[in-house]
């Protein structure tokens, strides 16, 4: 495992960071191999291939049923400046097409984004941002309906967003609520609250990069619940994950992966102990590979 690379956790610039890849990945095939019990495994079926641009961006999806079989393809085009122009998804198990197309005024600081399903306009969102890029207002139409949203920060001495709200016009109260907090501009909690319940996730650090990250809910009756608790290795890949339910434990998946030269997973072996069951051992469930090839 390379130590040398850094994963980005937030605004990540393009596809790539936000998909914890390295290097100029350019194209990735994924394939699964389910286990039949503890000795014996299916072949690997193709489940997902991703392409990218050169520039980082996916530029191609195809996604694939348990048979390798073919669901849906995604295209996506973008302009002389790198930025999302247009997608294409075409599902082949309905017959539907979905198309975006977005638009840019630099000088309104605006973007407008157009859905069509099967040809037929669906909706229209108009977003606008201030001069940092952040979003301020969202207009949607939706046939006769148009729905306008408000968002507001509240900063920290160090410009991070310590506080998001999202208003609806004609609506006193907040539709959604975001806080954050940080330690030494590493982010250790952030929550997402809305009338009926909170998400509220806390993430512990060591040396500069994520080691684990705990989940919890709050519903009707007030009560913290833990939901799962994460750990990670140095390049932020998963390798213990603990499923609550009630906060009581539930399932723990442990993950153990290969990597290639440049940083990224090439096999991730999954095995899963059923606590529920009183199980004493993990057992492989499936494994993942992935076939990446990259920009000369």
């Amino acid at each position: 495992m390379r130590s040398d690379l850094q994963p980005i956790y937030s605004d990540s610039k393009n596809a790539l960071q936000g998909n914890n890849l390295y290097g100029k990945v350019k194209k990735i095939e994924y394939y699964k191999t389910t286990f039949q019990n503890t000795e014996n495994e299916d072949k690997p079926v193709l489940n997902k291939i991703e392409e990218y641009t050169d520039f980082g961006e996916l530029k191609k999806v195809e996604y694939f049923d348990n048979y390798g079989k073919i669901l849906q393809t995604n295209e996506i085009d973008y302009n002389k400046n790198q930025e999302f122009i247009k997608s294409v998804s075409i599902s082949k198990s309905n017959n539907s097409k979905i198309i975006q197309i977005a638009e840019y005024d630099s000088i309104k600081n605006t973007s407008e984004i157009t859905v069509f399903v099967n040809d037929t306009i669906d909706h229209k969102m108009t977003s606008y941002f201030d001069r940092n890029d952040y979003p301020i207002k969202r207009v949607s139409i939706k046939g006769n309906d148009t729905t306008e949203v408000h968002y507001e920060y509240d900063f920290d001495d160090n410009d991070k967003i310590k506080l998001a709200t999202q208003k609806e016009k004609g609506n006193v109260k907040s539709m959604t609520t975001n806080l954050y907090k940080y330690d030494n501009n590493n982010l250790i909690e952030s929550s997402y609250k809305t009338e009926w319940m909170e998400m509220i996730s806390e993430t512990e650090w060591k040396e500069g990069r994520i080691s684990k990250q705990t989940s919890y809910t709050i519903s009707a009756d007030l009560k913290k619940h833990t939901d799962n608790i994460t750990e990670f290795d140095i390049l932020y890949n998963p390798i213990n994950s603990k499923e609550f339910e009630d906060s009581k434990l539930n399932r723990e998946l442990k993950f153990d992966y290969e990597f290639d030269e440049n940083g990224n997973w090439i096999k991730k072996n999954v095995s899963m102990k059923e606590h529920f069951n009183n199980a004493k051992e993990f057992v492989p469930i499936y494994v993942d590979t992935r076939k990446i090839s990259y920009w000369k």
